[in-house]
Protein backbone atom coordinates (compact mmCIF):
# COMPACT_ATOMS: atom_id res chain seq x y z
CA UNK A 1 0.00 0.00 0.00
CA UNK A 2 1.50 3.29 -1.03
CA UNK A 3 1.44 6.30 1.25
CA UNK A 4 -0.30 8.41 -1.43
CA UNK A 5 -3.45 6.32 -0.88
CA UNK A 6 -3.49 7.12 2.82
CA UNK A 7 -4.91 10.20 4.49
CA UNK A 8 -3.37 11.77 7.61
CA UNK A 9 -6.58 12.32 9.59
CA UNK A 10 -7.09 8.72 10.89
CA UNK A 11 -3.48 8.54 12.05
CA UNK A 12 -3.60 11.95 13.74
CA UNK A 13 -6.90 11.16 15.48
CA UNK A 14 -5.63 7.77 16.69
CA UNK A 15 -2.42 9.40 17.93
CA UNK A 16 -4.37 12.03 19.86
CA UNK A 17 -6.50 9.30 21.48
CA UNK A 18 -3.37 7.49 22.68
CA UNK A 19 -1.97 10.82 23.88
CA UNK A 20 -5.12 11.48 25.92
CA UNK A 21 -4.87 8.01 27.47
CA UNK A 22 -1.26 8.76 28.36
CA UNK A 23 -2.42 12.04 29.87
CA UNK A 24 -4.93 10.21 32.06
CA UNK A 25 -2.21 8.02 33.56
CA UNK A 26 0.19 10.96 33.85
CA UNK A 27 -2.48 12.93 35.74
CA UNK A 28 -2.97 10.06 38.18
CA UNK A 29 0.79 9.67 38.72
CA UNK A 30 1.35 13.40 39.19
CA UNK A 31 -1.37 13.67 41.84
CA UNK A 32 -0.53 10.25 43.34
CA UNK A 33 -4.07 8.91 42.87
CA UNK A 34 -5.09 5.84 44.85
CA UNK A 35 -6.07 3.89 41.71
CA UNK A 36 -2.53 4.30 40.38
CA UNK A 37 -1.05 2.74 43.52
CA UNK A 38 -3.60 -0.08 43.51
CA UNK A 39 -2.94 -0.84 39.85
CA UNK A 40 0.83 -0.82 40.34
CA UNK A 41 0.81 -3.01 43.45
CA UNK A 42 -1.53 -5.54 41.86
CA UNK A 43 0.61 -6.06 38.76
CA UNK A 44 3.94 -5.98 40.59
CA UNK A 45 2.73 -8.84 42.82
CA UNK A 46 1.62 -10.86 39.79
CA UNK A 47 4.75 -10.35 37.71
CA UNK A 48 7.36 -10.59 40.47
CA UNK A 49 5.67 -13.61 42.00
CA UNK A 50 7.57 -15.96 39.69
CA UNK A 51 11.19 -14.82 39.98
CA UNK A 52 13.86 -17.43 39.24
CA UNK A 53 17.60 -17.27 38.61
CA UNK A 54 17.48 -18.64 35.05
CA UNK A 55 14.56 -16.45 34.06
CA UNK A 56 16.23 -13.38 35.51
CA UNK A 57 19.47 -14.04 33.64
CA UNK A 58 17.61 -14.34 30.33
CA UNK A 59 15.48 -11.26 30.92
CA UNK A 60 18.48 -9.13 31.90
CA UNK A 61 20.00 -9.81 28.48
CA UNK A 62 16.84 -9.40 26.40
CA UNK A 63 15.67 -6.21 28.10
CA UNK A 64 18.67 -4.29 26.73
CA UNK A 65 17.28 -4.66 23.19
CA UNK A 66 14.79 -2.00 24.22
CA UNK A 67 17.29 0.41 25.78
CA UNK A 68 17.66 3.91 24.39
CA UNK A 69 21.30 3.26 23.49
CA UNK A 70 20.46 0.19 21.40
CA UNK A 71 17.47 1.91 19.77
CA UNK A 72 19.59 4.94 18.83
CA UNK A 73 22.32 2.68 17.41
CA UNK A 74 19.79 0.72 15.32
CA UNK A 75 18.17 3.96 14.19
CA UNK A 76 21.49 5.29 12.93
CA UNK A 77 22.09 2.08 10.97
CA UNK A 78 18.62 2.20 9.40
CA UNK A 79 19.01 5.89 8.51
CA UNK A 80 22.37 5.22 6.84
CA UNK A 81 20.82 2.44 4.77
CA UNK A 82 17.94 4.71 3.74
CA UNK A 83 20.35 7.49 2.77
CA UNK A 84 22.40 5.08 0.63
CA UNK A 85 19.17 4.12 -1.10
CA UNK A 86 18.53 7.85 -1.64
CA UNK A 87 15.41 7.72 0.52
CA UNK A 88 16.36 10.95 2.26
CA UNK A 89 12.82 11.91 3.26
CA UNK A 90 12.18 8.57 4.95
CA UNK A 91 15.58 8.65 6.65
CA UNK A 92 15.09 12.08 8.19
CA UNK A 93 11.49 11.23 9.08
CA UNK A 94 12.44 8.00 10.87
CA UNK A 95 15.51 9.44 12.57
CA UNK A 96 13.69 12.62 13.56
CA UNK A 97 10.84 10.68 15.15
CA UNK A 98 13.22 8.64 17.28
CA UNK A 99 15.31 11.68 18.22
CA UNK A 100 12.55 14.12 19.12
CA UNK A 101 9.85 11.77 20.42
CA UNK A 102 11.88 9.01 22.09
CA UNK A 103 15.21 10.52 23.14
CA UNK A 104 14.30 14.16 23.79
CA UNK A 105 10.58 13.87 24.53
CA UNK A 106 11.06 10.92 26.87
CA UNK A 107 13.80 12.72 28.80
CA UNK A 108 11.72 15.88 29.18
CA UNK A 109 8.79 13.88 30.54
CA UNK A 110 11.05 12.08 33.03
CA UNK A 111 12.37 15.40 34.34
CA UNK A 112 8.86 16.85 34.50
CA UNK A 113 7.36 14.06 36.62
CA UNK A 114 10.55 13.11 38.52
CA UNK A 115 8.98 9.94 39.91
CA UNK A 116 11.07 7.75 42.19
CA UNK A 117 11.82 4.15 41.26
CA UNK A 118 9.84 1.35 42.95
CA UNK A 119 10.93 0.42 46.48
CA UNK A 120 10.24 -3.26 45.94
CA UNK A 121 12.53 -6.05 44.70
CA UNK A 122 15.08 -4.56 42.30
CA UNK A 123 17.04 -7.20 40.39
CA UNK A 124 19.11 -4.49 38.73
CA UNK A 125 19.91 -1.10 40.21
CA UNK A 126 18.42 2.04 38.65
CA UNK A 127 18.26 5.42 40.39
CA UNK A 128 17.12 8.02 37.85
CA UNK A 129 13.55 9.16 37.10
CA UNK A 130 10.99 6.40 36.66
CA UNK A 131 8.05 7.92 34.72
CA UNK A 132 7.57 7.21 31.89
CA UNK A 133 9.79 4.20 31.29
CA UNK A 134 12.58 5.04 28.85
CA UNK A 135 12.74 1.42 27.70
CA UNK A 136 8.98 1.34 27.10
CA UNK A 137 9.06 4.63 25.21
CA UNK A 138 12.06 3.77 23.03
CA UNK A 139 10.90 0.20 22.40
CA UNK A 140 7.37 1.21 21.44
CA UNK A 141 8.38 4.06 19.14
CA UNK A 142 11.16 2.12 17.39
CA UNK A 143 9.54 -1.28 16.93
CA UNK A 144 5.96 -0.03 16.50
CA UNK A 145 7.20 2.44 13.89
CA UNK A 146 8.82 -0.35 11.88
CA UNK A 147 5.80 -2.59 12.39
CA UNK A 148 3.36 0.09 11.22
CA UNK A 149 5.39 0.82 8.10
CA UNK A 150 5.50 -2.88 7.23
CA UNK A 151 1.75 -3.18 7.82
CA UNK A 152 1.12 -0.26 5.46
CA UNK A 153 3.46 -1.67 2.81
CA UNK A 154 2.24 -5.26 2.59
CA UNK A 155 -1.00 -5.95 0.74
CA UNK A 156 -2.22 -9.25 2.20
CA UNK A 157 -4.38 -9.01 5.33
CA UNK A 158 -2.84 -12.12 6.92
CA UNK A 159 0.61 -10.59 6.66
CA UNK A 160 -0.63 -7.40 8.32
CA UNK A 161 -2.12 -9.44 11.17
CA UNK A 162 1.07 -11.46 11.69
CA UNK A 163 3.27 -8.36 11.64
CA UNK A 164 0.98 -6.57 14.09
CA UNK A 165 0.84 -9.58 16.41
CA UNK A 166 4.62 -10.12 16.46
CA UNK A 167 5.24 -6.40 17.01
CA UNK A 168 2.83 -6.19 19.96
CA UNK A 169 4.14 -9.39 21.56
CA UNK A 170 7.75 -8.20 21.30
CA UNK A 171 6.96 -4.75 22.72
CA UNK A 172 4.82 -6.30 25.45
CA UNK A 173 7.64 -8.64 26.46
CA UNK A 174 10.15 -5.79 26.78
CA UNK A 175 7.65 -3.86 28.90
CA UNK A 176 7.15 -6.97 31.06
CA UNK A 177 10.91 -7.24 31.68
CA UNK A 178 11.05 -3.76 33.22
CA UNK A 179 8.41 -4.64 35.80
CA UNK A 180 9.91 -8.08 36.42
CA UNK A 181 13.33 -6.55 37.11
CA UNK A 182 11.74 -4.16 39.59
CA UNK A 183 13.00 -0.97 37.96
CA UNK A 184 9.60 0.40 36.90
CA UNK A 185 6.04 0.60 38.10
CA UNK A 186 3.48 -0.93 35.71
CA UNK A 187 2.08 2.56 35.08
CA UNK A 188 5.57 3.67 34.01
CA UNK A 189 5.69 1.13 31.20
CA UNK A 190 2.01 1.51 30.28
CA UNK A 191 2.47 5.27 29.99
CA UNK A 192 5.62 4.80 27.89
CA UNK A 193 3.69 2.42 25.63
CA UNK A 194 0.78 4.85 25.15
CA UNK A 195 3.08 7.82 24.60
CA UNK A 196 5.10 5.77 22.12
CA UNK A 197 2.01 4.76 20.13
CA UNK A 198 0.84 8.38 20.11
CA UNK A 199 4.22 9.46 18.75
CA UNK A 200 4.16 6.82 15.99
CA UNK A 201 0.64 7.58 14.77
CA UNK A 202 1.06 11.35 14.94
CA UNK A 203 4.43 11.10 13.16
CA UNK A 204 2.88 9.08 10.33
CA UNK A 205 -0.01 11.53 10.10
CA UNK A 206 2.32 14.51 9.92
CA UNK A 207 4.47 12.76 7.30
CA UNK A 208 1.44 12.07 5.10
CA UNK A 209 0.49 15.74 5.31
CA UNK A 210 3.91 17.17 4.46
CA UNK A 211 5.47 14.40 2.32
CA UNK A 212 5.03 16.20 -1.00
CA UNK A 213 7.03 19.34 -0.08
CA UNK A 214 9.60 17.14 1.66
CA UNK A 215 10.11 15.05 -1.47
CA UNK A 216 10.50 18.23 -3.53
CA UNK A 217 12.99 19.56 -1.00
CA UNK A 218 15.16 16.45 -1.30
CA UNK A 219 14.41 16.12 -5.02
CA UNK A 220 13.16 12.59 -4.36
CA UNK A 221 10.33 11.17 -6.52
CA UNK A 222 7.25 10.57 -4.36
CA UNK A 223 6.72 7.15 -5.95
CA UNK A 224 9.75 5.93 -3.99
CA UNK A 225 8.15 6.63 -0.64
CA UNK A 226 6.66 3.97 1.61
Amino acid sequence: MKSRRLTPAPFLITGIIFLLLFGGIAWGVFFESSWIRSFDLSWIERIQGSISEGKTSFIMKVTELGSMKVVIALTIIICIVLFFKRKFTEGFWFGGTILFCAAIGGKVLKKLFDRDRPEFIQLIEKTNESFPSGHATATTIFYAFIGMVLILVVAQLWKKVIIGFITLVWIGFILYTRIYLGVHFPTDVLAGFLYGLAAVFISIGVYLRVRQPLHRMFKQPERESL
